[in-house]
């Protein structure tokens, strides 16, 4: 008798499916139910969430879908292991019953497409597919096959290495999985691949492990996040108040045994003169005696109806049931919330003091108007501080904007003012040489400042926005003449502490870490006004004998590190002119201010006569710069600027850059050679091409980034690849992220700002 085959396997209450049923009104495809068995840890929850979310998006509503969340699982020895399930996916043939088929998932993952097609896979005699006999990320398994090689007793007592030896000892037993079903990183494709891998631990977008790694933005971490901001906005739980976790009964049941917290006397503030509390779990509220309390169990929250809705010790339930608890607590107030907690009694390590805030804000944002209250207890159920947030103001903040001598900066200034929704003066600063002096060196100060219109005088702001280094130590030194109370926020690099900013929204190009108070966007946010009708109508008939298709060449110039001279301008037209007799079209070309004299010349010399050519000059009163946006039909962009290339993306059409190779000074050229010889930006690639995981030399030079003491050089090439643009002679395609995505992006860096006027405060 096969040893293995009388290997009992793991009792079925372990695993419970979340399931998905045919859809009502759908008629029933008669296929076995598609089986998903999902590696996940507590920690993974906001990966775990966008994981199902994509699922649910690209299911297939006639057939059944049940995915079995593989989590703490008992028996297992981790050992050496880098996540938490390592080797739970070695135990599915087990788990499964030894037969059908299942797909393994890690929680990293997103669906694009229907994993169905992917289940219905035929495999001839193999044991399971993969894209390579070792990376079993994504693997479809012949469940009665690959019981005779991969075991739950297997599974838990053997090392990953060992186990896939043993399948790889059984000829056949492996086949491979068409790439489309796993894709890692950057080896998506838009329209083919239908499931996304983020493998890269210091690059995903959820920063599950801040205490591990110092993370950094994700080229398509925008993807992710565009799922999250969706699975907000329609409430999305993994389990709710109507389809609790299996554990949600156990842990009510803890609740309902633990002695009762006394509830502090700023509880009758909260609940409001004459206001109806309701009382969920342990707390005891003689501080509201007189007031209308009534007390409820855990499992009538969904149909509560308060003033002031209050909790004890909801850290006894799962934690896969908090997020859905947190926001029932929300829904079910009127005007308030309050929560005692104590971190230290949690049924997962991962729900931190720091998670419990995360959630409130998160539920506050979703249910405005609601002030909410937060108590940490100890270990004994003992008081120790406590926070408070108050609901969003009625009136309207007052914001300065803080316009420097680059258009680009103050373009994107304007475009966050934009997006923060509340009036905005500007206020037009004026720099002296000094100005250049590091921002780490002239601190919170006007050093540098030889005016501004209007004066900066009190009453001061609420907030401020500034845009680059010079602007940086002015809007420091606003809140500090405001005694703090002006909350600051910075656009591109402030070459000063981080942390010196209420927060800093970055883009690729600058490198800087991801850290509490810094955002990334996938590229720079100014977008520029639309040209009117007329100006469009004007530049229409003015081309109109150049025969289409128009293809656009916004040509920049010299910015370190990037050069455009002659010789590369020349290539530049050369590359044009092609494409336009290629296509059977024409080139439209527009310079700019850092455009030189010789390049523009170059570049003109190269076009051939189907082409128009626009020298841009100081204070010129026609500029088809605009209208080249609306109107022609693909884009060629040098590049130089990420302004430029985040504009020509945005209008949706197809795109190309035109490449100018770094050109690093001394002091860049050794800071450089430093990084790529200690490994500590993009380490080497691996074996399929994908970065390997950051090192803690890595960690430790964020840190000093961190600092402002050192700045990296630009490197426009990473909004490139955030926008996902080709690069010539590869022909111009349209951006991976949809034209909209920027400024869905640029709304929640704003909704982060704006939490910034009413963030909680401490509670002693």
């Amino acid at each position: 008798m096969n040893p293995a085959a009388a290997q009992p396997a793991m009792p079925a209450p372990l695993l419970q499916p979340v399931r998905f049923d045919v859809l009502p009104g759908v008629m029933p495809v008669d296929r076995p139910p598609v089986r998903i068995f999902l590696g996940t840890e507590p920690a993974q929850h906001r990966a775990e969430r966008v994981f199902f979310h994509s699922l649910i998006r690209a299911r297939d509503p006639a057939r059944v879908y049940e995915v079995y969340r593989m989590t703490r699982l008992p028996g297992f020895a981790q050992g050496r292991w880098r996540t938490g399930f390592t080797n739970f996916r070695f135990a599915i043939p087990d788990l499964a019953g030894r037969h059908g088929r299942a797909i393994y998932n890690d929680v990293d993952e997103i669906y694009l497409a229907d994993p169905a097609p992917l289940f219905d896979l035929p495999m001839g005699e193999a044991g399971y597919l993969a894209i390579t006999p070792a990376d079993t990320a994504v693997m479809l398994i012949d469940c009665a096959r690959m019981a005779e090689v991969w075991t739950l007793e297997r599974a838990q007592r053997l090392g990953k290495k060992t186990l896939l030896d043993l399948a790889a000892a059984k000829p056949g037993l492996w086949a491979a999985l068409p790439t489309q079903w796993h894709a890692r990183d950057t080896e998506y494709r838009p329209g083919f691949t239908t499931c996304l891998h983020y493998t890269a631990l210091n690059q995903q977008p959820w920063h599950p492990a801040p205490e591990q790694y110092s993370y950094h933005p994700h080229p398509l971490g925008e993807l992710w996040r565009d799922l999250e901001r969706e699975a907000d906005a329609q409430g999305y739980e993994i389990f709710s108040a109507a389809a609790p976790s299996p554990a949600f009964a156990e842990g009510a049941a803890r609740l309902a045994a633990v002695p009762p917290f006394a509830a502090p006397i700023e509880l009758a503030e909260l609940a409001g003169p004459g206001g109806r509390t309701a009382v969920i779990g342990p707390l005891d509220t003689g501080a509201l005696a007189g007031f209308d309390v009534s007390a409820s169990s855990i499992d009538a929250l969904p149909e509560l109806q308060a003033d002031l809705v209050a909790a004890a010790r909801l850290e006894l339930c799962p934690s896969d049931d908090l997020p859905w608890l947190v926001d029932a607590l929300f829904a079910a107030a009127g005007r308030a919330v309050y929560l005692a907690v104590s971190p230290a009694a949690a049924q997962e390590p991962a729900n931190t003091e720091p998670w419990w805030r995360a959630r409130l804000r998160t539920a506050a944002r979703r249910y405005p108007g609601r002030v909410w209250r937060l108590d940490v207890l100890d270990e004994t159920g003992r008081r120790t501080h406590g926070w408070q947030a108050e609901a969003a103001s009625k009136h309207a903040p007052a914001v300065w904007c803080l316009h420097g001598k680059h258009a680009g900066d103050n373009a994107q200034i304007d475009a966050f003012a934009a997006a923060l929704g509340a009036p905005t003066p500007v206020h037009k600063l004026r720099f002296s040489a000094l100005s250049r002096l590091p921002g780490w060196l002239r601190g919170a100060s006007r050093l540098g400042l030889v005016g501004s219109e209007p004066a900066l005088a009190p009453p001061w702001p609420d907030l401020v926005i500034a845009a680059g280094r010079r602007s940086a130590s002015v809007a420091r030194w606003i809140v500090r003449q405001s005694g703090g109370r002006t909350r600051s926020v910075l656009l591109g690099r402030p070459r000063a502490p981080l942390a010196a900013f209420d927060l800093v929204v970055t883009t690729p190009q600058y490198g800087l870490p991801v850290r509490g108070n810094v955002r990334h966007l996938p590229a720079p946010a100014s977008t520029p006004a639309p040209a009117d009708a007329a100006d469009i109508e004007h530049w229409r008939q003015r081309w109109a004998a150049l025969p289409r298709p128009w293809i656009g060449v916004l040509a920049g110039g010299d910015r370190a590190p990037y050069r455009l001279d002659a010789d590369a301008a020349a290539r530049l037209g050369d590359a044009a002119a092609a494409l336009a007799t290629q296509r059977g079209g024409s080139v439209l070309v527009t310079t700019g201010p850092r455009t030189s004299l010789a390049a523009t010349d170059a570049l003109f010399a190269r076009l051939g006569e189907a082409a128009l050519r626009h020298r841009y000059a100081k204070g010129q009163t026609e500029n088809p710069y605009r209208a080249l946006l609306a109107l022609t039909d693909e884009f060629i962009v040098t590049g130089d600027s990420a302004s430029m290339l985040a504009e020509a993306a945005g209008t949706g059409k197809p795109v190309a850059v035109f490449d100018l190779p770094p050109r690093y000074g001394v002091a860049q050229r050794l800071l450089h050679w430093i990084e790529q010889r200690l490994g500590l930006v993009e380490r080497a690639a691996g074996s399929r091409g994908t970065a390997r995981q950051q090192n803690r030399l890595g960690r430790l030079y964020d840190q000093v980034l961190a600092t402002g003491i050192i700045s990296r050089a630009r490197d426009v090439s990473a909004v490139q690849r955030s926008l996902g643009l080709p690069s010539l002679p590869t022909e111009p395609a349209p951006a991976l992220l949809a034209p909209d995505l920027l400024a869905r992006a640029l709304a929640d860096a704003a909704a982060q700002a704006r939490t910034l006027l009413h963030a909680e405060q401490p509670i002693p």
